[in-house]
C-alpha cells in the first residue's frame, strides 16, 4: 500500500499540472463556443480517424481508439487552447511502413506491434520533454512561421480535392496532385463537385452575414437532410456509411526487447516528424488567438497521449492541423472544446455510429477546404513586404519548401533559413565610432544626423562599439573594421572598445584578438576595452586575452578611460568629428 506521504505528493504533481494545464484558464462564457467547437470537430475527425485507420493498415475504429485516448489526455495536460491531437496522414503511412514488413499478414501481430511504436513514440517525446528540447521551436521566426501555416493550408485544401470532386487522387504531393487533378478535369463527378461548392458557398455565406452561428454543424445538418431526401447516393456521390461501435479493453502491451531495437528507429522518425509540427502548430494558433504556450508542456502532452493510444492499441498520433483549424474557425476558446470533442466522440462510438451514414463526403472535405482557405494569410504577406522584403521573401522560401518536400522538411527548410539569416546578422552586426557632444552626457554615434550641440572627439583616441557577441562568424570582420579605420585616422594611439554590447567571447574570437592586440603593438598603438561584462572578463581571463594587454587596459566606464587617457597624453585638445564613417547601420556587409 502506497505510503501517505507519497500519495499526498501525487495529489500535489496532479494539483500542480493542471494548474499548469489550460483547464486552468477555463472561463464560464466560453463553454457555450466551445461546446460549438467540440460538436465540429468531433464530426470532422470521425471519418478522417476512419481513413487514417485504414492508411495505417488498422481496423476502422481503431482510429477513433486513437483520437479519444490522445484528446482525453492532452486536453489535462497540453497548453494549447486550439490545439486537436489525433492521428495524421502522414505518420500513418509510418506506421504502416514499419510493421508491416514486420507483422507477417497476422492482425493480432500487426495490432500489437502498433501499440509497441505508439508506446515507444511516447516515450521519446517524453525524454524530449525532460530534455527542454521544446526550445527547438524558437529557430522559427515569424517570418518561417507565416510561410509554414500558409503552406501547410494549401496542402491541406490540396488533400481534399479528390473527394470534392469524385476522384480517386494518386498523387499526394502538393503539385503533382493538382497537375493530376487538371489532366484528369474530364472525370470530375459534377454532382459531388457541385455539392461540395454550395457547402463551401453556405460555410462563407454564414460567417459573413451570421458569424456566431455554429456553420459545421448547420452545414452537416442540412446535407444529411438533403442526402437522405433526394436519395443522392443514387447519382455517384460517396457517403460516409456506417461506423463501428464499443470500445476496446486497456492492455499493456507486451514488450520485448527485440521488437523495441527493431521499431526504435522507426518510433524515432514518427516522434521527429510529430514534435516540431505539433510545437509549430500550437505557437501558430497561440499567436493568432494572443496567448503563449510552453512547448515543452506540449511535448510531455504529446508523448503522454501517445501512451494513453498504445493502451487501446491504437497507433502513433500528433498535432491535426485540420481539425486544429476547424476548432479555431468554429469559435473555440479554451481547451474544453478539445475535452467536449473527446466525451462526444466517446458517446458516437458507444450509441450513435449509425447517425452520419448519410453524410455526403464531398462536403466533408469542402469543411476542410474551408478551413484551409481561412488560414491563408495574404495580407500579412504583403504587410511583412512592405516593412522588410527579405523576411517576406524568407517566408515564400518556406513557403515554397513545404509544398515542395512536405511538412517536416519544409520546417527544416524554415529552420535553416532562420539560422541562415541570424547567422549573416551575427557576422555582420552595426558598430559604431563615438564622440562626446556638447551638452549631452556620454558617448554618441558620430553618424547620428538629429544629435544637437557640437561632437567632438580627443585627437589620437578611436572609441569603438560593437553590437554583438564576438564569434568566429564576425571576429574577422571586428578585426577589420578597427584596422580601417586606424589606416584611415591615421594619427591613433589608443583604441579604446566600448564592450557593453558584447556578451560572449569564442576561442576563434580571442585568438583573433590577440593577433589584433600584436597589430597594434607594432603599430605603437594601446589596446584598451572599457565596461566588459562579467562574462566577457572571464572569457577574457580563459583565454589569456587579460594577461596579454595587461589588467590596466580594461576599465568600468568609458569616462576613466578617457581621463586616464587624458592624464598620459596631457598635449592632446578635443577636435571637431571630421572623418568620415561608413559603418553605421551596415548590415550583412
Amino acid at each position: 500500500m502506497a505510503k501517505p506521504s507519497a500519495i499526498a505528493a501525487s495529489r500535489q504533481m496532479l494539483r500542480l499540472l493542471l494548474l499548469q494545464s489550460g483547464l486552468a484558464k477555463i472561463r464560464r462564457e466560453y463553454l457555450a463556443d466551445d461546446l460549438g467547437a467540440g460538436i465540429s470537430v468531433c464530426v470532422v475527425l470521425i471519418p478522417a480517424c476512419v481513413a487514417y485507420a485504414d492508411l495505417a493498415g488498422m481496423p476502422a475504429q481503431y482510429g477513433l481508439y486513437t483520437a479519444l485516448a490522445g484528446m482525453l489526455v492532452y486536453a489535462l495536460l497540453g497548453s494549447s487552447r486550439h490545439l486537436i491531437v489525433g492521428p495524421d496522414a502522414a505518420l500513418a503511412l509510418l506506421v504502416a511502413a514499419a510493421i508491416t514488413p514486420l507483422a507477417n499478414g497476422n492482425p493480432a501481430q500487426y495490432l500489437m506491434l502498433s501499440s509497441v511504436l505508439t508506446l515507444l513514440v511516447g516515450v521519446l517525446m517524453l525524454i524530449a520533454a525532460k530534455a527542454r528540447l521544446g526550445a527547438m521551436a524558437d529557430l522559427l521566426s515569424k517570418p518561417v512561421l507565416l510561410g509554414f501555416m500558409n503552406g501547410a493550408a494549401l496542402i491541406l485544401i490540396a488533400s481534399q480535392l479528390g473527394k470534392w470532386t469524385g476522384l480517386s487522387l494518386h498523387e499526394t504531393a502538393f503539385f503533382p496532385r493538382v497537375l493530376e487533378l487538371i489532366t484528369r478535369h474530364e472525370q470530375i463527378h459534377a454532382t459531388s463537385l457541385i455539392i461540395g461548392l454550395l457547402s463551401i458557398l453556405f460555410l462563407a455565406l454564414l460567417r459573413e452575414l451570421q458569424p456566431k452561428l455554429p456553420a459545421a454543424i448547420l452545414l452537416f445538418i442540412v446535407a444529411i437532410g438533403g442526402a437522405y431526401l433526394l436519395n443522392i447516393a443514387e447519382h455517384g456521390v460517396a457517403l460516409l456509411g456506417d461506423l463501428p461501435k464499443g470500445l476496446p479493453d486497456l492492455a499493456w502491451p507486451a514488450l520485448s526487447l527485440n521488437q523495441i531495437t527493431t521499431l526504435l528507429p522507426a518510433a524515432a522518425g514518427i516522434a521527429l516528424l510529430a514534435m516540431p509540427e505539433g510545437i509549430l502548430l500550437a505557437r501558430a494558433f497561440a499567436q493568432k488567438n494572443h496567448y503563449e504556450i510552453a512547448p515543452n508542456r506540449e511535448l510531455m502532452a504529446l508523448g503522454l497521449a501517445n501512451v494513453a493510444a498504445s493502451l487501446w492499441q491504437g497507433f502513433a498520433l500528433g498535432a491535426s492541423q485540420s481539425r486544429t483549424a476547424i476548432n479555431d474557425a468554429a469559435g473555440g476558446k479554451s481547451v474544453m472544446s478539445g475535452l467536449f470533442a473527446a466525451l462526444l466522440l466517446l458517446l458516437f462510438l458507444l450509441f450513435l455510429s449509425g447517425s452520419l451514414r448519410y453524410l455526403p463526403v464531398t462536403t466533408l472535405s469542402a469543411l476542410l477546404i474551408f478551413a484551409g482557405l481561412n488560414l491563408i494569410e495574404v495580407r500579412t504577406w504583403v504587410e511583412m513586404y512592405r516593412l522588410d522584403r527579405t523576411a517576406a521573401i524568407f517566408s515564400l522560401i518556406t513557403t515554397a519548401g513545404v509544398l515542395i518536400v512536405g511538412v517536416l522538411p519544409g520546417i527544416i527548410v524554415g529552420i535553416l533559413l532562420s539560422l541562415a539569416y541570424l547567422i549573416q546578422f551575427m557576422a555582420r552586426p552595426f558598430d559604431a565610432v563615438l564622440c562626446s557632444v556638447a551638452g549631452r552626457k556620454g558617448f554618441h554615434d558620430v553618424a547620428e544626423a538629429h544629435l544637437s550641440g557640437e561632437s567632438r572627439y580627443l585627437q589620437g583616441l578611436l572609441v569603438y562599439r560593437f553590437y554583438a557577441p564576438l564569434l568566429f562568424a564576425n571576429s574577422s570582420y571586428f578585426v577589420d573594421r578597427i584596422s580601417q579605420l586606424v589606416a584611415e585616422d591615421g594619427d591613433t594611439r589608443w583604441v579604446l572598445v566600448d564592450a557593453q554590447a558584447i556578451t560572449f567571447l569564442d576561442v576563434t574570437a580571442a585568438e583573433q584578438l590577440l593577433t589584433l592586440n600584436r597589430l597594434l603593438e607594432e603599430a605603437g598603438i594601446d589596446l584598451k576595452f572599457a565596461r566588459c561584462n562579467r562574462p566577457l572578463r572571464e572569457a577574457f581571463d580563459r583565454y589569456g586575452v587579460t594577461s596579454a594587454l595587461g589588467a590596466d587596459s580594461f576599465f568600468a566606464h568609458v569616462h576613466d578611460a578617457l581621463a586616464q587617457y587624458k592624464l598620459l597624453h596631457p598635449d592632446v585638445a578635443p577636435e571637431p568629428v571630421s572623418m568620415s564613417w561608413n559603418g553605421v547601420d551596415r548590415r550583412l556587409g
